[in-house]
């Protein structure tokens, strides 16, 4: 047997609640359908009673006679409607005593809202048995007996199991659907109760377990639990199991998708409890059972509460006195704040408390009230009160006994520039929380999703379309399904630009079809109306890919500046003045974007990632130096093959060596663009004019032929002579703290630089750990699809949060 839980939105109108009964009747077996209000009505009435409170009857009737004219475009029939009308007198009725006394109290406040839900129940029984099926409306009033906190009501387990099964079961033996309301309940003397806001999920629950049933299926407006709030993180992803522990921890600190209560009467008789949506029946929804199924980091879900606000007591008289926290939490329960999380200092100095911002006033003087005296004596020196506080929470069994789980949360908020003020973790390691600022939140919560590896799609926009560009779009293709069962990764081609234009599509562009697409429905768009563009198209993350040698910088910044992520293999954004390039990485730390650009330097060589490890590991960089262009050291090699100066360059160009314009490779500013990287990479400030130059080939600016034609005799001459000598000529960039260099140099033809061939780079690493014995990276440093390559490694950084 199944029990049915549907929200306010899977009823929210009839055509809903048409489709809320042909699922309910495609289900084999009992069924048992608990139904919220419809979609807003409670908020309804309860601002009806607030006008009719404040004098305003005439507003409260109006309002009335609109959710009565709602429910009625909402029956199947005119029969059901006429159901209904008793309860709208009633109401009526209510909102006059209530403008009469002035004055609402526990009691009426749950009495008016419990309306919303009695009013559905008669109209989804209506729709059910429009369907076909035997159908009846039942008030849960009469099965589940509570307390008298009317608002927030607890249940008497046992007597109402003894109720419900006493009436509900001979329905259902009988093939009649009960259609009860949740939310509600009664004391034991009839009077109304409520079980707290969001409480027909916990009335579901309440249901499932009085039945025995073998499901709970709560039905709502996403499909599942989510990885994270999808208007915060566009590709939060559906969990397939939670667990019990898990699903109450979630929903604690901000998931809203159940309500904390629903786990309690489930868990206890091990019914799973199945999140899914009425919208999307087809797919799975989320399962909740006592089992859990694992991910990468041990991680589910991130979550985020926000309007929070952090209240500190702080003091020398706090340290080894006893009674004190007793005493703080009395203030608490006193002024009514709900503690969301409590921080301790090891010193016993300050205790800090995160609370719902409205509840902050309250508890700040209740403390002032239970503390007077300590502080009059300077044992406590201040309740400090920082507001605009949100907590954000890692959730996952997986974390306990996981080392470096905190270690991530907290280097993703580091590089992301969040800075944390408060730290709480349980025993059990469930979860893990941090107090932010509220305006820090969202970013908080996309680095650590990413970083935890919980990132589903990459909306991958590609800038230039050349041989790179090809080869990038092809690897994308061929490594989907790969990614896809290793990574849980989708790349999407989401848009293509080029000097003609940009093709943006949310469904992706498939790469065979990229040409004939650019070919037809290229639009030109400037920097601005290009990202608008993206952000409207895009449905997760996206990553910038700039396959161009074009002056990019400002797309960059200003992409960067939007959260997007970019990865580069064009040199000149990073080479540009220093300003600039301090601009960009200012912007990776204010939004948490990741900026990949491993490819500007060495192609698909790990260098920049080698680079920046030593300096975040604390070695101390004394040079670097080698061979950093496959073009130049190509040339080399065919020159002292034999081959003459213009013949070695278009063999370099047909094979895809050289930059689009090949005087950047000649001209030694390809190199020097790659060593001002690596030396700012180092800490260096360096301006572009403070490198040392000489060109591989002079005299450029009379044009290339000439420029071949004029010093292919002296190049030529100059390999002969080194090669008598034992040595070989190689182009050489040398970095220290002191200088950069770049030019020709003669080498030994047996040392590790002279005996490069082809395309290879190579790189000498000389450091404080390194000295005697230097660090060398080797290995091709050209070509299309090397550079696609290290492009596609760095994109798969980024999906891996940096």
């Amino acid at each position: 047997m199944i029990v049915m839980k549907f929200g306010g939105t899977s009823v929210g109108s009839g055509e809903r609640l048409s489709h809320v009964a042909a699922l309910v009747a495609a289900q084999p077996g009992p069924v048992a359908v608990v139904v919220s209000a419809m979609g807003g009505a409670t908020d309804g009435l309860l601002a009806m009673g607030r006008r009719a409170e404040g004098g305003d009857l005439d507003g409260a009737w109006a309002e009335l006679d609109a959710l009565r004219e709602r429910h009625r475009a909402a029956c199947p029939s005119p029969e059901v409607f006429s159901l209904l009308e008793p309860m709208f007198e009633d109401l009526s009725d209510l909102l006059h005593g209530v403008s009469l006394l002035r004055e609402q109290t526990p009691r009426s406040r749950a009495l008016l809202a419990s309306f919303g839900e009695r009013l559905c129940a008669p109209m989804a029984a209506g729709w059910l048995r429009l369907r076909g099926c035997r159908a009846a409306a039942v008030d849960a009033r009469e099965l589940v007996v509570t307390d008298a906190q009317h608002e927030a009501a607890t249940v008497d387990m046992a007597a109402s199991r003894q109720r419900a099964r006493e009436r509900l079961l001979p329905l259902l033996q009988d093939g009649v659907v009960p259609v009860i309301t949740g939310f509600v309940g009664a004391d034991p003397r009839g009077v109304t109760t409520l079980l707290g806001r969001g409480g027909s999920d916990y009335s579901g629950a309440l249901f499932g377990a009085f039945l025995d049933a073998d499901a709970i299926w709560i039905w709502t407006d996403v499909d599942g639990i989510l990885s994270a709030d999808p208007r915060v993180v566009r590709d939060a992803r559906t969990l397939a199991a939670v667990s019990y522990r898990e699903a109450a921890e979630m929903s604690y600190f901000g998931a809203k998708v159940v309500h904390p209560k629903t786990m309690l009467p489930a868990r206890e008789q091990g019914i799973p409890i199945v999140i899914r949506s009425t919208f999307e029946p087809e797919r799975a929804g989320t399962r909740i059972a006592e089992g859990t199924v694992a991910t990468p980091f041990g991680v589910k879900t991130v979550t985020a509460m926000r309007r929070q606000a952090l209240v500190t007591v702080e003091g020398p008289g706090l340290a080894g006195i006893p009674g004190v926290a007793r005493r703080i939490f009395a203030s608490s329960e006193a002024s009514g704040a709900n503690v969301v999380m409590i921080s301790q200092a090891s010193s016993e100095q300050t205790v800090s408390m995160v609370v719902a911002a409205a509840d902050t006033e309250a508890l700040v003087g209740a403390l002032d009230r239970e503390l007077a005296l300590e502080r009059a004596a300077g044992l406590i020196s201040a309740v400090a009160v920082l507001p605009d506080v949100a907590v954000v929470s890692v959730i996952g069994a997986g974390m306990a006994g996981r080392p470096g789980t905190s270690a991530r949360l907290f280097d993703a908020l580091g590089r992301t520039g969040v800075n944390v003020l408060a730290i709480a973790q349980g025993a059990s390691e469930l979860s893990i929380s941090v107090a932010v600022g509220d305006r820090e939140a969202d970013r908080a919560v996309r680095a650590v999703h990413a970083a935890f590896g919980l990132r589903r799609t990459l909306d991958v926009v590609m800038i230039g379309a050349g041989r790179v560009g090809a080869s990038f779009a092809a690897m994308v293709a061929s490594t989907r399904d790969e990614l896809a069962r290793t990574r849980s990764l989708s790349l999407r081609l989401l848009g293509v630009v080029t000097r003609s234009g940009a093709v943006l599509d949310p469904g992706g562009i498939e790469p065979s079809a990229l040409r004939a697409r650019l070919a037809t429905e290229a639009v030109a768009l400037d920097d601005a109306a290009l990202l608008d563009a993206i952000d409207r198209a895009r449905s997760a993350d996206v990553v910038l890919v700039d396959l161009t040698a074009a002056e990019t910088a400002p797309l960059h910044l200003a992409a960067l500046e939007r959260g997007f992520h970019v990865v580069t293999a064009n040199k000149k954004p990073l080479a540009g003045p220093f300003g600039v390039w301090r601009k960009l990485l200012d912007a990776v730390r204010r939004t948490g974007a990741t900026y990949g650009y491993e490819t500007t330097f060495g192609a698909g060589l790990p260098v920049l990632h080698t680079l920046q490890e030593m300096v975040h590991t604390g070695d101390a960089l004394m040079s670097v130096s080698g061979c950093f262009s496959g073009t130049l050291g190509f040339l080399c090699t065919r020159l002292q093959d034999g081959a003459g100066l213009a013949e070695a360059v278009q063999e370099a160009a047909e094979l895809g060596y050289t930059e689009p314009d090949p005087r950047d490779d000649l001209s030694g500013l390809d190199v020097g663009r790659k060593a001002l990287i690596v030396a700012r990479a180092m800490g260096i400030i360096l301006e572009p004019a403070d490198l040392v130059l000489e060109p591989f080939v002079p005299d450029l600016e009379g044009g290339l032929e000439a420029a071949l034609a004029l010093h292919g005799p002296a190049m030529s001459e100059r390999i002969r002579a080194a090669a008598e000598q034992g040595r070989v000529l190689r182009y050489v960039a040398e970095i220290t703290p002191e200088r950069v260099e770049v030019g020709l140099r003669e080498v030994s033809a047996t040392s590790p630089i002279g005996s490069l061939r082809g395309p290879d780079n190579i790189l000498v690493f000389r450091t404080a750990r390194y000295r005697d014995y230097p660090l060398v990276i080797r290995g091709p440093g050209a070509g299309a699809e090397v550079t696609a390559a290290g492009v596609l490694g760095d994109v798969l950084r980024v999906a891996a949060g940096g």
